[in-house]
């Protein structure tokens, strides 16, 4: 068991972590990367494969394990997640409303203990509080209370500057889009705050990472979004040096970053 004064981050893959802390385990967006990796080397899917046996493991043993979900994107949303109830029946989901159990799967909603919420819906499980807001894409974003840490999971939440493809005026629309939900979220305390610096972006990929720094200077700031690039990563890191804040330089799956809270 992990101290309530220690909380370790894992790094599964993508937007994937694992947080530990005292009794509880909180896995968000597991991306099975293991089967959904095309192409990519031996190595990588070996050590895909023995993350997932090592968080089944770690779901079998501790007290209070949760799953989220932040929306049915497949880069987010393993259905492979459910396979875990097996293991613990204290297990709970927490799932955007966008999430379908589709006919081919195993289980049933009556067979999972689970609490879809939409945006701006606030809910407490096992003593976890766990507000909901929105997103610029689909789905939700998480803000939750862990052993009296605040954690902030973007899901598809980010400035979306997409310069090769938008005009002007869609180009502005995202940005007001992106800070009116910001808007919604601030004044809320972020110890450790997961967001996307999406290579995708090309020279703007630090653009919604750095507003979301300005704003909120959490005490660890764990990009995400990024699939195998940690090269950008680096160029991020990097890049943010002026703020004085801490970043989990994430260059493999399976990664730790050893957070100690005040």
């Amino acid at each position: 068991m992990v101290s309530k004064k220690e909380v370790v981050v894992q790094y599964l893959f993508h937007c994937g972590f694992a947080v530990e802390s005292g009794n509880y385990l909180l896995i968000f967006d597991y991306f099975d990367s293991y089967a959904r990796i095309r192409n990519k080397s031996d190595e990588i899917k070996l050590n895909s494969y023995f993350l997932y046996e090592e968080l089944s493991n770690k779901i079998q043993s501790v007290k209070y394990p949760f799953v989220f979900v932040s929306h049915n994107h497949y880069d987010h949303f393993s259905p492979i997640v459910f396979e875990w109830i097996k293991l613990n029946p204290n297990l709970t989901y927490i799932l955007s409303n966008d999430i379908q159990l589709i006919e081919k799967d195993k289980f049933k909603w009556s067979e999972i203990d689970c609490i879809k919420m939409s945006p701006y819906q606030s809910t407490r499980k096992d003593g976890l509080d766990i507000t909901t807001f929105g997103s610029t894409d689909i789905g939700v974003s998480f803000y939750v209370g862990l052993n009296g840490l605040k954690l902030f999971h973007a899901g598809d939440l980010n400035w979306w500057h997409w310069a090769d493809e938008s005009t002007e005026d869609e180009l502005e629309e995202e940005e007001k889009k992106f800070k009116e939900e910001v808007a919604r979220i601030e004044g809320n305390p972020i110890d450790i705050m997961f967001f996307p610096v999406d290579p995708r972006l090309g020279d703007y990929y630090w653009l919604g990472g750095s507003y979301m720094i300005e704003v909120f200077k959490p005490g660890l700031f764990v990009p995400m979004h990024f699939a195998e690039n940690t090269d950008i990563i680096r160029k991020f890191v990097d890049r943010m040096k002026k703020h004085n804040v801490p970043i989990f330089a994430i260059n493999q799956i399976g990664q730790y970053y050893n957070y100690i809270t005040k």
